[in-house]
């Protein structure tokens, strides 16, 4: 069959809440096929883009919600694109493919949260391409059965996940957890595969079976998700459907096979870039490697299809080695790219719209997989045979060069290579003899034991605790049953074996919790040293359980309370309602603003403070596993979060930032880490934590040579900002200022000494200051030159060493750095820099009227050991948590004081109101003022009585 391009469909979702909270505006618009996005930057030069694609979707609004939660079209006018069309379109196509004998292949590509799961795995009410697909291909056979009953069909499936470059079996309760994963081998003619005896698919015979092996499947992405410290949206999951058929043709039985690759990517924001300076790229690990090498295998075939002769580098990760034949081989393949309307992602909608479009240019060469069976099985028996005989023939191949130990290595792994050969090929062979029904029937004994176990099912009348997963397709996934043996009222929930309910995660400890039945009442006990939240707030005593309450265990375990017993019979479809109202977004929200990060009516702030605290929200959970993991390995490491004013950035159009503010304890040592930096060091402290767990003595020489818990102590860190007014150099008078120097916290840490020069283009210095003055530089000044010196830093601190500054003027891409003073914390800089403008223009004349100069100063810490640096990091973090609720009970102490004398203030003043009154009413127009001081200083109700008297009688004399 001729070449043919990759199919591209783009379609953009409508807005999430919060892109409405921030009152986001669509940049997206759709014509046809064409979709064109605009640049929310009115100065930008290109005011938008186009980019026509095979499908265009419009599903951003247009839409009815059914009485089934399905999401229609409203009405015949609208542009809705629902799942079926989705469907109509794409998945029609594949299984037609699938019958006439072609591989298949659809991927959904596009940023964490863009719709990428919706399209491809949908919800129980609006389906994705997944579902269908599995569901409709049975219809499809029931169908061709009719037509032809002496025809067999065959379906398996399978479930796999690619993590941090790692394949796991999700169907497999040990595969999804084993670290080392499912191995890779290629074959001629077949490519990169899994090898048959790590992954054996299962026969399915309906839609059902398929169901039921999804959710078990996801069940093990949530567990170990949590128990590996792994990260969904960073995942890259396939389903993968083997279909053969087995028919009789011209007198010979001939077998045709396709399979179908339904391909959910991981996000593709935060992607480390090639060239990029940073702890990941300097230390050689690729946090996910995999679609920087996809789109480095895309744009190489795009570049192969437009003439040009490039090495498609498909062996650079583990999803392009699997992707290889979707990509440029024997598949007819289909590209989902998934995008939002909001013009907050308008930098990631137009990264994801450049990548479907250099995919659209790639070319596959998709064939029909049909032979006659017999040829299959004799193909078979002759590899076997030559490989049983073809090993010595080999290994006596090897070059007589090679000193004996590099040759007994060579002979070793050619051993290997032949024996996995060899494994494999006989484990087609077998599966190939073994009928079909008999594997069918092995793999339905296996789902009627996951039948008698459907808690799903046991979960709509038992109460029961169900998971909330950042991936929302992975919320529900885990139920707990709160089932209560005979004679006990107590469960046990833990990550120790042998407890009631176990679950894993970070900061979860063996017997962490206790959850008791009293009454007909649940109620929750954390146990010693245990993080339990209910509705955003920290318990460490005794709390009762009411209808979906959420729950969080440890750093980032997160559950709802669901108890069907306290509703009416019909109320199924009220509590998946309320469920799917519940995100962990949500619960953060909860936790943050019961921690004070954030204020009641947040969402109605600034949209740039409320995408600082989305920001914020979002990085909560993963500060908090970086603290659990510090306590765990004891390294004196504590992480909090905090929102960097711009002005520390240096920038004056920089907008309010989520950092990390990074702490040694039992030293004076801190970092302050932006997001990015944060998000990185997280993955590789997760990397080590795994390693940890299995080896406490961490016997990994990478961990010597770097530690992704802690900056190096000679790294510099910014010691503070100090601000200098420039307005005076437009009118060409010279400043000489000792600005202060403020730190992240807005402490005072220092000053500098500075001065800013106006000069001629020369440099030199105008002697004569009356005449050089410019009265009114918005007409007069043609050109500015100053110079800028920065004499000298006096540090408050005596812990920095190394001091220097480093600041940036108008125009200027680049910050210009001092040199660094030597081992004090007041050192003379002595810099001298020019600055030229040969042309004022009005912005130059705004931004030094407008903005200060900023100048940042640095500083090389110099560590300090405490006294108590023996303690561990639990000790530490329980110090410090001691002291901080001291410090409130002093505060509420100070509070609950303050109240008691307002109150009493209060009273006086009403009792002296309430005197003025009494007296007004007996049109009294004096008062002696011994009475008012009475008034104010008795509390005594006989004693107030005794004033009325006396003031009634009262005369205008006395």
């Amino acid at each position: 069959m001729p070449s043919e391009n990759i199919k591209v469909a783009v379609r953009v979702r409508g807005f999430n809440d919060r892109e409405k909270a921030l009152n986001s505006k669509c940049m997206v618009e759709m014509n046809g096929n064409t979709t064109t996005i605009r640049n929310p930057d009115p100065n930008a030069g290109e005011a938008e883009k186009r980019f026509a694609f095979d499908y265009s979707y419009w599903s951003f609004d247009g839409f009815k919600v059914e009485p089934n939660g399905y999401l229609a079209p409203d009405g015949p006018k609208s542009r809705y694109c629902d799942q079926k069309r989705v469907f109509n379109d794409l998945g029609v196509g594949i299984l037609n493919n699938a019958f006439e004998g072609y591989n298949s292949s659809i991927f959904a590509y596009g940023q964490t949260g863009s719709g990428k799961s919706y399209s491809i795995i949908g919800t129980p009410a609006n389906k994705g391409l997944v579902p269908l697909v599995c569901g409709q291909i049975f219809d499809m056979i029931e169908s061709k059965k009719k037509e032809s009953p002496e025809d067999q069909f065959e379906v398996t499936f399978s479930m796999i996940e690619i993590y941090n470059e790692i394949v796991r079996d999700l169907l497999s309760s040990k595969g999804a957890f084993d670290r080392k994963g499912l191995q890779l081998h290629e074959k001629p003619g077949r490519g990169f595969h899994i090898v048959e005896k790590d992954l054996k698919p299962t026969p399915v015979n309906s839609y059902s079976t398929i169901e039921k092996l999804m959710e078990q499947g996801n069940k093990n992405k949530s567990i170990a998700e949590t128990k590996m410290n792994a990260t969904s949206s960073r995942a890259h999951t396939i389903v993968e459907l083997v279909f053969k058929q087995t028919f009789k043709k011209d007198g010979n039985e001939m077998q045709r096979v396709s399979v179908i690759n339904l391909v959910d990517l991981a996000g593709s924001e935060r992607q480390s870039k090639t060239g990029a300076s940073g702890d990941t790229l300097k230390e050689g690990i690729a946090i996910n490697l995999s679609l920087t090498s996809l789109g480095n295998v895309i744009g190489a075939l795009a570049s192969q299809n437009s003439g040009k002769t490039v090495r498609v580098p498909y062996r650079d990760s583990t999803l392009t080695k699997l992707l290889m034949n979707a990509l440029g081989g024997n598949s007819k393949t289909v590209m989902v790219a998934a995008i939002s309307p909001s013009d907050n992602n308008y930098a990631e909608t137009v990264s994801t719209l450049r990548y479907a479009d250099r995919a659209k240019q790639i070319k596959t060469n998709a064939k029909v997989n049909e032979d006659p069976k017999d040829k299959l099985i004799r193909e078979l028996q002759d590899e076997i045979s030559k490989l049983k005989a073809g090993g010595v023939t080999m290994i006596g191949g090897i070059s007589a060069d090679l000193s004996k130990k590099e040759y007994e290595r060579a002979k070793r792994e050619m051993e290997e290579n032949i024996k996995r050969q060899l494994e494999e090929s006989e484990k087609q062979m077998e599966r190939l003899k073994e009928s079909y029904e008999q594997r069918l029937a092995e793999a339905m004994s296996k789902a009627k034991e996951l039948d008698n176990q459907n808690i799903n099912e046991k979960a709509k009348i038992c109460p029961h605790l169900s998971n909330i997963n950042i991936d929302p397709m992975l919320t529900g996934s885990l139920k707990h049953l709160l089932e209560y043996p005979e004679g006990r009222n107590l469960l046990v929930i833990g990550a120790a074996d042998g407890v009631d309910i176990q679950i894993y995660g970070l900061g979860v400890s063996d017997r962490h919790a206790g959850i008791s039945w009293e009454n007909g009442e649940f109620f929750v006990e954390p146990y010693l040293n245990s993080r339990v939240m209910k509705n955003g707030k920290q318990h460490e005593e005794k709390f009762q359980l009411n209808n979906f309450d959420r729950l969080v265990f440890g750093a980032s375990l997160y559950y709802i309370f669901i108890n069907p017993t306290k509703f009416d019979q019909d109320s199924e479809q009220f509590i998946i309602n309320q469920v799917t109202t519940i995100t962990v977004e949500k619960i953060q929200k909860e936790i943050a603003q019961e921690s004070g990060l954030i204020s009641d009516g947040f969402d109605k702030r600034d949209p740039d403070e409320l995408q600082c605290i989305n920001e914020l929200i979002d990085l909560m959970p993963m500060v908090e596993e970086a603290n659990q993991m510090s306590i765990l390995m004891d390294k004196k490491m504590r992480y909090d979060l905090m929102i960097l004013n711009p002005i520390v950035m240096g920038d004056p159009h920089s907008k309010p930032k989520p950092v990390i503010l990074v702490k040694k304890f039992g030293t004076t040592l801190e970092w302050i880490w932006y997001s990015d930096r944060f998000l990185d060091r997280k993955a590789l402290m997760s990397d080590y934590y795994l390693d940890y767990k299995e080896d406490a003595k961490i016997n990994n020489p990478k961990y010597k040579e770097f530690d992704p818990f802690i900056d190096a102590p000679d790294m510099p860190v910014m010691i503070g900002v100090g601000l200098v007014e420039p307005k005076c150099i437009l009118h060409r008078i010279p400043l000489s200022d000792n600005p202060k120097v403020f730190d992240y916290s807005k402490k005072l840490s220092g000053s500098l000494h500075v001065d800013l020069m106006p000069c001629d283009k020369q440099g030199i210095i105008f002697e004569n200051i009356e005449k050089s003055i410019i009265q009114n530089p918005e007409k007069n000044l043609n050109e500015l030159y100053f110079l800028v010196r920065i004499n000298n830093v006096k540090c408050l601190s005596t812990r920095y060493k190394k001091i220097f500054c480093q600041y940036k003027c108008f125009g200027e891409e680049q910050f210009t750095m001092t040199d660094a003073g030597g081992d004090t914390n007041n050192p003379n800089i002595s810099h001298q820099r020019m600055i030229s403008y040969s042309k004022v223009d009005p912005n130059i004349l705004k931004y030094y009227s407008t903005f200060p100069l900023f100048i940042q100063v640095f500083g090389v810490q110099i560590s300090s050991m405490n006294e108590s640096n023996k303690m561990t990091t639990r000790q530490w973090f329980d110090k410090e948590r001691s002291e901080k609720n001291n410090s409130v009970e002093k505060l509420r102490e100070e509070v609950n004081r303050l109240q008691l004398d307002l109150d009493r203030t209060k009273k006086k003043l009403k009792n002296v109101e309430t005197l003025l009154d009494f007296a007004e009413k007996k049109k009294k127009k004096k008062i002696r003022v011994d009475y008012v001081r009475e008034c104010i200083l008795s509390n005594n109700p006989e004693i107030m009585t005794k004033l009325y008297e006396l003031v009634n009688k009262l005369n205008d004399k006395d």
